[in-house]
């Protein structure tokens, strides 16, 4: 018996709808969005990591968190901070990444 995946899989992508379909990109950028809304501080990669963690009850590797920042930095969805800071988890100096200041904040 021969099945056509590739065509089925295809098929059953397209019918979760694009509510249902959200990238690791887009799932890191939810975390981070949440906790700099709720803290209101910045974030650094081992925190994003554990945040992630605890929030999609699964693991993910500090290389692919940074691939992700760096591609949400490249796209200005947030941005990475000149200033440097110690990292809460590894205390290592680091530059963290909170989201863009609107133009609006500037004069509040």
């Amino acid at each position: 018996m021969r099945t056509n995946v590739q065509d089925t899989s295809i098929e059953s992508f397209y019918s979760l709808g694009n509510s249902k379909i959200k990238t690791q990109s887009d799932r890191i950028f939810e975390v981070i969005e949440s906790h700099c809304k709720r803290t209101n501080r910045d974030a650094s990669l081992n925190e994003i990591k554990k945040l992630y963690r605890a929030t999609h009850h699964q693991d993910i590797e500090l290389s692919t968190v940074s691939a992700r920042v760096n591609a949400l930095v490249s796209s200005g969805r947030i941005q990475r901070l000149e200033s440097t800071r110690h990292c809460a988890i590894t205390k290592k100096s680091i530059h963290p990444v909170r989201l863009p200041v609107k133009q609006a904040e500037l004069f509040t």
